[in-house]
């Protein structure tokens, strides 16, 4: 590099006596990072003290440039920054279509969000710059895939219950959510669109294994099973819809059957809570002859959301219908809870029928032994036993005995007195 005229020296002396001299260069063919070495010389030509310059111009490129898709709303893009020399700044220029972005130099990724998003490749065009002017421009490109349709499971068993406020939990993969947009609602509409309700208040927890909750405060009718399509709508416009969802809203959320025995049906019942109810009707229909009472079965839930009961005394019968209801007046037609399938053995225990045995008082001339049929019915063992001879009783046979001897007793006297009377006709 040639000197410095004088001329172009600018000359200032300081409050300490120094006198500061000052010059511009403009450097050419060379990169950022080249170091220049400045000599001044005196009138006697002695050289002052090396001094070192360092030139830094436009920043170059930025490098290791990587993108992806981060979620169901975004993308993002990492680098690594250029060549800067101590104290100077560089500013990146984002541009993905007509959207563009300024970020300082503190900042070496960026997340992209836009809105009307749609399943395409995405060019990234990243400028560096600083106050020498722009620098070199890379670029990259990021394919984004997502569906609007995302699949949601719902946590019954947190369910909570305040009123006609329902506090309801929704698990679903992080990735299916945009984590860098607001969730701004979250809507439930029944299948058929008849009717949709909006949340109240959303609470959004992230889990372990990439799974996240949603924890919905909603508004809903009482005594219902909805069958709801879940609807989550972001600050950029992009909403998704889930999987058809059943949500009950009767206080009886559940019902098992634990086993049958003979006569009897033991069940688990699961109360959401928050339950205000104290009793569930039991009513089991779909005997082979028509019951002409309907017959209704109380349970009482003692305080406890979650036990087990057993119901018996219950007719039996195959292939029957139970039906677990809040209210005796719509049992059938607006139960909590249905369970189909059940059959119901019969006790085993034997009923034995019998005659009466009678004397019967107007017959004196003859006896005989009464023959007495008894049948023995039991429930899977088709035992029977029929025609058993049964001796007649001590007691009536004394009984005709004594009517014999009081007989046979008249007739001695009878006779006696026949004979009496005769020998005295026959002696006159």
């Amino acid at each position: 590099m040639e000197g410095i005229p004088l001329s172009s020296l600018k000359s200032e002396t300081l409050p300490n006596g120094v006198r500061l001299l000052s010059f511009n260069l403009t450097a050419t063919n060379a990169s950022n990072g080249t170091d220049v070495t400045c000599l001044a010389f005196g009138d006697d030509g002695n050289a002052t003290e090396t001094a070192y310059l360092y030139v830094q111009g436009p920043p170059d490129s930025v490098s290791n440039l990587t993108g992806y898709q981060l979620d169901s709303c975004c993308m993002f893009i990492s680098w690594y920054p250029p060549f800067t020399l101590p104290g100077l700044t560089v500013q990146y220029i984002i541009s993905v279509g007509t959207d563009q972005q300024y970020l300082n130099d503190s900042i070496t990724n960026y997340t992209y969000c836009p809105m009307n998003l749609t399943n395409k490749q995405y060019l990234f065009n990243i400028t560096t710059t600083n106050k020498a002017g722009n620098g070199s421009t890379s670029n990259i490109t990021v394919g984004f895939q997502s569906s609007s349709q995302i699949s949601i499971i719902y946590q019954d068993s947190y369910t909570y219950r305040v009123n006609n406020y329902w506090y309801l939990c929704f698990l679903l993969s992080a990735h299916q959510l945009c984590t860098e947009v607001p969730l701004v609602n979250i809507t439930l509409c029944t299948v058929n669109n008849d009717s949709c309700y909006s949340s109240m208040n959303i609470t959004i927890n992230h889990s372990a294994y990439n799974n996240t909750s949603l924890v919905v405060i909603i508004n809903l009718p009482s005594r219902e099973i909805l069958n709801t399509n879940i609807i989550l709508y972001y600050q950029n416009g992009v909403k998704f819809e889930s999987n058809t969802i059943a949500i009950s809203t009767y206080n009886l959320q559940h019902i098992m059957m634990v086993n049958t025995t003979f006569n009897e049906v033991c069940l688990q019942f699961l109360f959401v809570n928050g339950s205000t109810t104290d009793i569930i009707y039991i009513h089991i229909t779909n005997y082979e002859e028509p019951v002409h009472q309907p017959v209704y079965y109380n349970i009482s839930c003692n305080d406890q959301l979650n036990f087990t009961e057993c119901i018996t005394n219950i007719p039996a019968g195959n292939n029957l219908t139970l039906y677990a209801c809040e209210s005796m007046e719509d049992c059938t037609t607006n139960p909590a809870a249905v369970l189909t399938g059940i059959n119901i053995d019969r006790s085993r225990t034997s009923m034995v029928s019998s005659n009466d045995i009678m004397p019967n008082p107007s017959s004196t001339t003859s006896i005989s032994l009464s023959t007495i049929s008894t049948t023995m019915m039991m429930e899977d063992c088709n035992i029977r036993e029929c025609q058993s001879e049964v001796p007649v009783t001590s007691a009536v046979l004394i009984s005709v005995l004594s009517v014999f001897l009081i007989l046979s007793l008249m007739i001695n006297v009878i006779t006696l007195t026949v004979c009496y009377c005769k020998r005295r006709q026959d002696d006159r």
